[in-house]
């Protein structure tokens, strides 16, 4: 018994004929047609991966050291991110540790609640009317032009 493929599977399928076995097995899975609709992408755009067209044969080049450099500015932009995470989060926790508050329910220095002001309705309430019991809506006024099927005979 097998699962239904996905759409991914399905648009990788059509690339796999060309491809090596081993590799065509490995994206004709779920989680590998997912990761190569992903990763193809990324490094075709970082020029990792070539594509060149010989005789109308495509071949496909991948370039190890251009991938070196990628990887490296990939982890160092990683890295970066994780150190100004930890930072903001470091300075958060000092935050807490001065005010027994959350910082997002923390009032700024500056700021002073408005003055209250007395409530002043902005309408006035009409005066009950005294029940006189059922009373019979007017007659309505019967229509001076004809409508329906027959009017635009």
């Amino acid at each position: 018994m097998s699962k239904k493929k996905t759409y991914a599977q399905r648009a990788v399928g059509l690339a796999s004929p060309v491809l090596p076995a081993p590799v065509a097995k490995v994206i004709g899975t779920r989680w590998g047609s997912r990761l190569f609709i992903l990763l193809v992408p990324f490094l075709l755009a970082t020029g990792v991966l070539t594509i060149s067209w010989n005789n109308g044969i495509p071949s496909v080049n991948f370039d190890r050291a251009r991938a070196m450099i990628v990887g490296q500015q990939v982890g160092q932009r990683v890295e970066s991110e994780a150190r100004r995470a930890a930072q903001e989060y470091n300075s958060q926790q000092q935050q807490g540790a001065t005010s027994q508050q959350p910082a997002y329910e923390q009032q700024p220095q500056s700021w002073q609640p408005a003055p209250q002001q007395p409530y002043q309705p902005q309408y006035q309430p009409q005066p009950q009317q005294q029940y006189q019991g059922y009373q019979q809506p007017p007659p309505q006024q019967q229509a001076t032009q004809p409508f329906g099927p027959r009017a635009y005979r």
